[in-house]
Formats: C-alpha cells, structure tokens, sequence
C-alpha cells in the first residue's frame, strides 16, 4: 500500500475515493480574474475627445514599468457625430496601433485599479489628444457603421505592450463634431 503525504511535515495523507480515484480541488478562473484578486493588478482607463476632420487620438499609452501591460479587452465608439461623409465609408474608421510614444500635450488618462480599494497603481504614461512620436504600426481597423456604433475587441492578453512601447486608439475621419469613446481594460504582468 502507498501512502501519499502532504509533503509539509504535518503529517497528513491524500484522501482516496472509493474508485481509486485521488481526491482534488480546483478552480478555473480568467488571467485577468487571477491577477486582480492576487495581485491586485487590473485597470480599466477610458479616453473620451471630440471629434474632427482629421486624425483624433482617443487613447494613447506608452509603458514606463519594467512590467508588462496585458490588454485583455477594447472597447471604442462615436457618439453625436456631425458634418462630413455618411456612415459607412472607407474614410472613417478606428485604428489600433502600436509603436508611437508620448511627447507632449494632451489630456492625461487615470487609469483605475478593478479591484476596488486597491493602492496599486501602473507605471505608465496615458493621454487623449497627445503630441506622439515614432512610426505607428497598425494592427487593427473597424470602419465605423453608424453614429452610436460600438464595438468591443476581446484581445484575450495576446496583445503585451513591453517597456517603452506605445499603443494607441486612433479615428482617422472627417466630421466635424461629436464624441469618440474609447475605453482599455489591461493587466501588469
């Protein structure tokens, strides 16, 4: 007969079930749900600016830890739109890009710790309307369809923003007036 011990010095055994089954406890839960209940390390930042002819950049972060920034889930949409093209219409979409990062101006983004009471807080740099620089690389576009429009990206954390890179939520489009919303849902890894 073989004796499993807990491996703690405490002197406790692994129970059996009757079908010769070892007994086991587990619990599924999202990366995200994990590192916010373990690490209190979850944020939520959302970006709001109006619209104009043009580009508008609703969002931008550029990330000043040594950790990693994980986004999970992106949201973005445009309310009261006016003046310009009618939607849809190859001229005005949403982009999502990586590879600029802050320089100056803009409004600066709060982002929020989920797990409410938490002091934690990211190292990074978050703005709407900012001056940026580099060379964006865009790794997505969503034409809008209609003004209310939203439309929410789950990234599932493949997208991973490394120490002093940027990513950002653009409208490249030509009215003239409205309201862009964009909100990110990341985790420090």
């Amino acid at each position: 007969m073989n004796i499993i011990k807990d491996g703690t010095g405490k002197g406790f055994n692994a129970q059996v079930y009757e079908n010769n089954k070892l007994a086991v406890d587990s619990k599924s839960a999202s990366l995200q749900h994990t590192i916010s209940a373990e690490e209190n390390q979850a944020y939520q930042m959302i970006g709001i600016s109006t619209l104009s002819s043009g580009e508008t950049i609703v969002m931008q972060i550029t990330n000043r830890s040594s950790s990693n920034i994980v986004m999970t889930y992106l949201r973005h949409q445009i309310v009261g739109a006016s003046g310009g093209t009618a939607f849809p219409n190859v001229n005005n979409y949403f982009s999502i890009r990586l590879g600029r990062t802050y320089y100056s101006g803009g409004t600066e983004l709060s982002p929020v710790n989920v797990y409410a009471g938490s002091g934690n807080s990211p190292n990074i740099e978050a703005y709407s309307d900012p001056t940026l620089v580099g060379t964006p690389l865009e790794i997505d576009r969503w034409y809008t369809k209609a003004d209310g429009d939203m439309y929410t990206f789950n990234k599932e954390g493949a997208l991973i923003i490394p120490t002093n890179q940027g990513f950002e939520i653009t409208y490249q489009g030509d009215q003239t007036s409205g309201t862009i919303y964009a909100r990110v849902s990341f985790i420090m890894e």
